[in-house]
């Protein structure tokens, strides 16, 4: 049954049917050598998937802005991963080690 599915999405990739927003989006930040951020968004077929690999605080903070409005703001902790339906297309993020108000262009508010 695998094979059928990658067998008609590849066609379906082929003849330009497949969702444009497909991207992964990496936030890395270190100090003095350390990271103290890092974390993955992976954007496939309206789904994004959010997964928090590091952070100093022990938390991911996310801000998710649409046309620089804010859409949805959650966060998780270190090592997990939360799959979020619906997101507008073309959406942007921000992702912080420590909770509190962002600006669209990730500046604190």
């Amino acid at each position: 049954m695998r094979t059928l599915l990658a067998i008609i999405y590849c066609f379906l990739n082929l003849a330009g049917c497949t969702d444009a927003q497909n991207r992964s989006i990496v936030a890395t930040a270190q100090e003095n050598g350390k990271v103290v951020l890092d974390s993955l968004t992976d954007v496939r077929m309206g789904r994004a998937w959010f997964e928090c690999k590091a952070s100093r605080s022990g938390r991911c903070y996310y801000t998710v802005f649409n046309e620089g409005a804010v859409v949805r703001a959650f966060s998780l902790p270190v090592t997990e991963a939360l799959r979020v339906d619906h997101l507008p297309s073309g959406f942007s993020q921000c992702v912080t080690a420590s909770s509190g108000k962002v600006l669209a262009d990730c500046r604190a508010g």
